[in-house]
């Protein structure tokens, strides 16, 4: 009997780390923002005091230009509310610049944006204070399916790739300066989940005939030794009446029966983050570990950052069009280029396992390898670990709506997940004021 354990971006966050594309993408306009307005934003926005000459800038991503006379008119400028996103913020600065009414400056600024896909989520940021980028390239890929034209849809396609590529780029270097800079320790909860045995009661009602079989099985395989007041000849010689899987399925009601059988023989940590933190901070040392997503800086599994739902409606729509360009970015063709898939495959295969997930959304962009790890036929379990607030509320019946998505049998999800009131958080709220 085995483990599986999904390690998403939620795991890095908890330990401190600014991984989120939110994270990156605010620190994108907070140092453009920088260099234009010479770190005043909020000073020249709150005060609307002297107007020095905002500086000129151009990157991959954008071009601010600087013009001597009011070209360009913007809406009123407004301060910027408590939960502007920085680009909000640099966007109101220009406002106060190109506001005709201000004889405090008399020339004007103007952003252009040169990759159109950065200025998309940077504005889907600004409305909704989050953005997931992988969902967003998907949505943009699929918009240019109502493209007739395929000399045209095949030009906006690439043009679409290079802004992600432009993305994904930078966003290596934000998280590989981020792990630098960011001091983390480990948690004694996750260190406890890591070792915590595989509950009896956690198992699905489906699958406690194949539990039982793989402890039996372990036992005469003598992957887990008997204990000394184990009887051996009662655990293999009892009558046909009880039988040796109702002998087992009694005897896991006890709780020294359960540490001994219940440990799972093989844990499979499987990475979906660039860094590496469940290395660096766990005791995991005879853990097998999977970057499936690659590692930052590492030409050997470099990382794939994409969309991974081939069982959308629409990405059927996206093979026939014979296109390859379009599947650039899809995540189970780049899979191919290491072998870090074919070994999950290789371990799922080996044994029933469970199922336990800690700080990954379970969204759609990984939809494609999370159905197959939930609804193969060696599944027995799928566990949350979820993410109490401060306020002490949590995020479990979201994570659960999100994965409920990636189970075609709801019957079977219905079976397999575990009861919030056996999950627990990832970090407890008491855990996080001792750190």
């Amino acid at each position: 009997m085995n483990r599986v354990i999904i390690i998403g971006n939620g795991f890095d966050k908890a330990h401190g780390l600014a991984t989120g594309y939110r994270d990156f993408i605010d620190s994108y306009w907070n140092n453009v923002s920088g260099h234009i307005f010479n770190g005043y934003k909020r000073w020249i926005a709150e005060q609307y005091g002297v107007l020095n000459d905002p500086s000129a800038y151009e990157d991959e991503f954008v071009l601010f230009e600087v013009f001597r006379d009011k070209q360009y008119k913007t809406p009123e400028p407004s301060y910027p509310q408590s939960d502007s996103t920085p680009y909000d913020e640099v966007r109101e600065l220009i406002a106060i610049f190109n506001d005709s009414t201000n004889m405090r400056y008399e020339g004007s600024v103007y952003l252009t944006f040169k990759n159109k896909f950065f200025g998309h989520i940077s504005g889907r940021c600004s409305l909704s204070n989050w953005v997931d980028i992988e969902n967003e390239y998907y949505g943009k890929l699929k918009e240019l399916l109502a493209e007739d034209d395929a000399v045209i849809r095949n030009e906006k396609v690439r043009a679409l790739n290079r802004d992600f590529d432009a993305v994904k780029k930078r966003l290596e270097i934000y998280l590989t300066e981020v792990v630098q800079k960011t001091k983390t320790k480990p948690f004694p909860s996750i260190q406890k989940a890591f070792d915590n045995i595989i509950e009896p009661k956690e198992i699905a009602f489906g699958k406690q005939k194949m539990f039982v079989d793989s402890i039996l099985s372990n036992i005469e395989d003598g992957a887990v030794q008997l204990d000394k007041e184990e009887n051996l000849s009662c655990l293999f010689c009892r009558s046909q009446d009880e039988g040796r899987n109702g002998y087992v399925t009694r005897l896991l009601s006890d709780k020294h029966f359960q540490k001994t059988h219940c440990t799972p023989v093989n844990t499979l940590i499987l990475n979906f983050n660039y860094t590496q933190t469940v290395q660096q901070l766990y005791a995991i040392d005879q853990v097998e570990i999977i970057d499936i997503h690659g590692a930052l800086n590492n030409e050997h599994n470099p990382i794939i950052f994409g969309y991974g739902d081939e069982l959308d409606d629409d990405y059927k729509r996206i093979e026939k069009l014979q296109d390859n360009d379009f599947l650039e970015n899809i995540k189970s063709i780049h899979y191919h280029e290491t072998g870090c898939y074919r070994r999950l495959l290789g371990f799922i295969e080996s044994e029933p396992y469970q199922v336990i997930t800690m700080g990954h959304s379970c969204g759609n962009s990984d939809r494609t390898l999370l159905n197959t790890l939930f609804e193969h036929r060696n599944c027995i379990s799928v566990k949350v670990y979820y993410h109490q607030r401060e306020d002490g509320t949590d995020d479990y019946s979201q994570l659960i709506r999100n994965l409920s998505r990636n189970f075609n049998n709801k019957a079977a999800m219905r079976d397999k997940v575990v009861n919030k009131e056996f999950c627990l958080p990832l970090v407890p709220i008491s855990e996080k004021v001792t750190q």
